[in-house]
């Protein structure tokens, strides 16, 4: 058995697991070392002064990577685990307990949460990393507040704070006009990666978007909303999915199709959100010929904040590198929004727009030349 050795300054361990890990979860543990809890290692454990573990306790195989690699140190450090709300609570505790828990702490996390475990040990929490201090930062940090305090909602049956929302979608007009969208959209790749990451970038062409055409103030807010807000169905969707890098089952997409409608019920249970918004996020993986899902509602039935919303959210994921793919270029991610035009998916008019609001000057009708690479 190993024996400990002195913390000194070594940072507190944030070890999870993917099918756990959310928005609300990255949220709360910033200013933490984060780490696979497949890489956690005993040398790990002896290096830091407390371990926050969000991991399932349900699963035996977890549970058994934290028993072995504590079990080789003479003294581990405190180990706090993450726990569900609801039934399973007590359960999860008594296992956490088995495990050598020194506290528990409810999912969806809370920074506040993880703030008062280690207050108990006294350890302070460190502070979040923060993003550059102008406006581009700013409402970055804005927009990623509101993603995850709404992830946790959602997943916690709690209401939205659409306050928060409002107030992020003003603070994302003045911040990208400020930073410029280039700028904004390679702070969004240096600092967040998969879900944050794609909601980001999608707010971000969307705000551009709704600059550049001049929308009013009423449109513009419904639709950056909207794009926040777009995909937090999936906070309903296990992390493991979400991120696979393989092709999904017939059974794992038919779930991940449920995160649009998962979304817009929730939204409209608020009871403050206009129809403006819910719409777009529950079609905004449709298609102008039938083809898209949840409905395969057909162009007619898609309206206009709709169709911008898809529009952006596929170039959102376009340009972002995903565990499966590299990002693709501005021009070839253009390309590719104008070849789905072109086969009747998507409205030509708003890919040209956004093209135009990225500082690109598309041909009043669509073509696509020869194929290139995809870069």
């Amino acid at each position: 058995m190993l024996s400990p050795q002195d913390h000194g300054s070594s940072p507190v361990l944030f070890v999870s697991a993917p099918n756990v890990a959310t928005p609300a979860s990255d949220v709360a543990s910033e200013g933490l070392h984060p780490m696979a809890l497949e890489a956690l290692r005993p040398e790990h454990l002896q290096r830091s002064p407390a371990v926050i573990l969000n991991i399932d306790l349900a699963d035996p195989v977890a549970r058994g990577t934290v028993r072995a690699v504590a079990g080789q140190l003479m003294r581990p450090p405190p180990l706090i685990f993450a726990v569900d709300r609801g039934p399973g609570f007590h359960v999860q505790s008594t296992q956490a307990n088995a495990l050598g828990a020194h506290g528990v702490i409810r999912r969806p996390l809370e920074r506040a949460g993880i703030a008062q475990s280690l207050e108990q040990l006294s350890i302070p929490l460190p502070a979040a990393p923060g993003l550059d201090q102008h406006a581009g930062g700013r409402s970055i940090g804005a927009a990623r507040q509101l993603i995850g305090a709404s992830f946790a909602a959602l997943s916690a049956g709690e209401p939205l704070n659409v306050d928060q929302a409002v107030a992020a979608s003003r603070e994302l007009f003045y911040g990208i006009g400020q930073a410029g969208l280039q700028v904004w959209l390679d702070l969004v790749r240096a600092h967040h990666s998969g879900t944050f990451q794609h909601c980001l970038l999608v707010t971000g062409a969307a705000v551009a978007y709704a600059a550049h055409a001049g929308l009013g103030s009423e449109a513009r807010t419904h639709l950056s909303i909207a794009a926040l807000l777009h995909d937090i169905g999936k906070a309903e969707i296990p992390n493991a999915i979400l991120d696979k890098p393989d092709k999904l089952t017939d059974a794992e997409f038919a779930l991940v199709r449920q995160h649009p409608r998962i979304g817009a019920d929730y939204l409209r249970q608020q009871g403050q959100l206009p129809a403006a918004v819910i719409e777009p996020v529950l079609r905004h993986h449709e298609y102008l010929d039938g083809s898209g899902y949840p409905d395969g509602v057909r162009g007619g039935q898609l309206n206009l904040l709709t169709r911008i919303l898809t529009v952006c959210d596929i170039y959102g994921a376009l340009v972002e590198a995903r565990a499966y793919k590299p990002a693709k270029t501005q021009p070839d991610a253009l390309y590719v929004l104008i070849g789905l035009a072109q086969q009747g998916k998507l409205d030509y008019t708003v890919v040209r727009t956004l093209a135009a609001a990225l500082g690109t000057a598309l041909p009043a009708t669509p073509t696509v030349g020869p194929h290139r690479s995809a870069g």
